[in-house]
């Protein structure tokens, strides 16, 4: 934990009191230290840039949303997809963007987590981001809306989502085709095809404890930037939630849980203006990513803000209550990517899914809830006091 350190023989007062301070004695003498406040420790953490070789520069910038078209105007432009065109200002380094009216839109900061960390996650996001977009149930984000899925035989079904690729147009199909997704952590309660399915594991088949264990420690490096960030208050909020939920249904660590349950893992995908779903509206989104490439910058249109992260960052953005999407895909040297030749980028969105908290104690004691439950009956019932 942070300390501040005076080297006086004695600590100074408020209003007459010393609460806090400890007496130190060190090589060069007598000190008086006191923990940081979580305010003074964001502060302090908000002016470094962290890089890879260990170096710290101390630098934050704080900028103003260059507009604000209206949450009606933004809504119009889901399923569109962004680019430079819906944007004119970007943030590419350390640094927070404030909204005109001055709530915070998005803060990045830049080479944050530990690279020995990432390259042992790699495989483990890529594996877990293994579904296609094409087909799936990602009707806004893949910018095709959810559709009457299509029969072999050319007939519409009664099933929506995102059409399979044979049925996509060749803008959506350069798009989606090598787009790939999934989730890890913990599903809530919800009914799927028309029948309900109890809070669960969500994770690819065959995913051994370490993998667990490596994507919850990438979890608790993203919830400690989250934490001693300037929406603290936000991290609060959630962590609450959190420690309200199972821990059954919680991302944690031998250090204890993270703001988190659910990680959504892309590969390759650019998405389309979407508001992320499921997320615990008073939180706020946390993100990372992984790869080479270049595009793909995070594109938040109401406010005419783009912000461009890359390995090792994390980026804190409202991406719960903002339309948002991503400007093309690009290969590392800026060239349009061919169909099949499409750079590898691996994207990490970490939230805590709403009503988590509301789930039973064990995915046994769900099922068993499910099981039990008769037509008509609320999917979450109130819980016995």
């Amino acid at each position: 934990m942070q300390r501040t350190t005076l080297p006086n023989k004695r600590p100074p007062c408020e209003d007459g009191k010393a609460e806090g301070w400890e007496k130190t004695n060190t090589p060069s003498g007598e000190v008086w230290t006191r923990q940081l406040t979580q305010e003074e420790r964001a502060y302090n953490e908000l002016q470094k840039a962290h890089y890879p070789d260990g170096r710290v520069e101390s630098f934050f910038r704080i900028l103003k949303a260059p507009a604000d078209i209206g949450k009606e105007e933004a809504a119009l432009l889901k399923k569109s997809f962004l680019d430079e065109r819906h944007y004119t200002l970007l943030l590419d380094e350390t640094g927070m963007v404030l909204t005109p009216d001055g709530r915070v839109l998005c803060i990045l900061l830049k080479h944050r987590l530990p690279p020995d960390l990432l390259e042992a996650v790699r495989p483990v996001v890529r594996e877990a981001a293994r579904e296609p977009i094409a087909g799936g149930n990602r009707g806004e984000a893949a910018g095709t809306g959810m559709v009457k899925r299509i029969r072999p035989d050319g007939t519409e079904s009664n099933i929506n989502g995102v059409p399979n690729e044979e049925d996509l147009d060749d803008e959506h199909y350069y798009i989606l085709k090598p787009a790939k997704g999934g989730t890890f952590g913990f599903n809530a309660r919800e009914i799927r095809g028309g029948q309900p399915e109890g809070c669960r594991t969500t994770a690819y088949d065959g995913v051994l404890p370490e993998e667990w264990g490596l994507m919850s420690e990438l979890a608790q490096e993203v919830g400690e930037a989250f934490r001693w960030s300037f929406v603290q208050d936000k991290w609060g909020v959630q962590f609450e939630k959190a420690c309200q939920t199972p821990p059954a249904f919680v991302l944690e660590t031998p250090d204890g849980p993270t703001p988190f349950t659910t990680v959504t893992c892309n590969k390759s995908f650019r998405t389309a203006a979407h508001v992320d779903k499921g997320d615990l509206k008073e939180g706020f989104g946390a993100m990372c990513c992984l790869g080479d490439f270049e595009g793909c910058d995070l594109v938040l249109p109401r406010y005419k803000v783009a912000v461009r992260y890359r390995d090792g960052d994390v980026l804190l953005a409202d991406v719960a209550n903002q339309v948002h999407g991503n400007t093309p895909l690009l290969n590392p040297d800026g060239t349009v990517p061919e169909l099949h030749r499409m750079p590898e980028r691996l994207a990490c969105v970490f939230y805590c899914r709403k009503n988590m908290y509301k789930c039973l104690n064990s995915e046994e004691e769900e099922n068993e809830a499910i099981s039990n439950r008769k037509p008509g009956d609320p999917l979450w019932p109130k819980k016995k006091s």
